[in-house]
């Protein structure tokens, strides 16, 4: 009796596959048969699965989003206070252990430099990062505003608030990625949170 395929899983293999090699080599000097080497299959089986290099870049993009959100969701719903939702939000946002990231999270400027240039470029909406950050930053006002709501926090800006904490995620992310070996993405993220959550605490 043939072995069945797990398509998904499959399908998966080749998108951290791909995502390694977009990583290592770049967008434009990744090659399909490069993607099929690394995923150990034949190069016409990666087209199965994606039509091309630019399919195969939009699902790596929306893999890695999508699992970023569910995340960070998944961390807040776990708590009812503000304060924790908070803290639970952005350290999930730059949670790399979780995240399963540390071989491939070279990948992310790429993306989000692909994506602004394809916002200006009236590009494929997929890869649109406004809309990403609307979504966090919704998620992270949120609590912001419940927060202020229930005076555990001053009156302050939630929109303005959250993108800053959006922002300070992201270089977090550039540094560890530029100095891996000396800088702790986890400790640093930790310590920036609760100097963060001082400054807006009303007690």
């Amino acid at each position: 009796m043939p072995k069945k395929v797990d398509r998904e899983a499959k399908k998966e293999k080749i998108l951290r596959a791909a995502m390694k090699i977009f990583a290592r080599q770049g967008i434009a000097e990744t090659k399909m048969e490069t993607v099929a080497e690394k995923a150990g299959i034949a190069k016409g089986t990666v087209y199965e699965y994606f039509k091309s290099k630019d399919e195969l870049l939009q699902m790596a993009f929306n893999y890695l989003i999508v699992h970023m959100n569910s995340l960070v969701r998944q961390r807040m719903a776990e708590f009812q206070e503000p304060e924790e939702k908070l803290k639970a939000g952005f350290l999930a946002y730059v949670d790399i252990e979780s995240l399963n990231l540390n071989d491939v999270a070279q990948i992310l400027p790429d993306l989000w430099s692909y994506g602004i240039r394809q916002k200006e470029n009236d590009g494929d909406m997929a890869f649109d990062m406004n809309l990403i950050y609307v979504q966090y930053r919704e998620l992270l006002g949120g609590a912001l505003r419940k927060g202020m709501e229930n005076g555990i926090f001053g009156q302050i800006d939630a929109r303005a608030a959250s993108s800053a904490l959006m922002a300070a995620g992201d270089g977090f992310y550039l540094q560890w990625m530029a100095d891996r070996k000396n800088f702790n993405l986890k400790k640093s993220a930790e310590t920036f949170i609760e100097l963060f959550m001082r400054g807006i605490k009303t007690r």
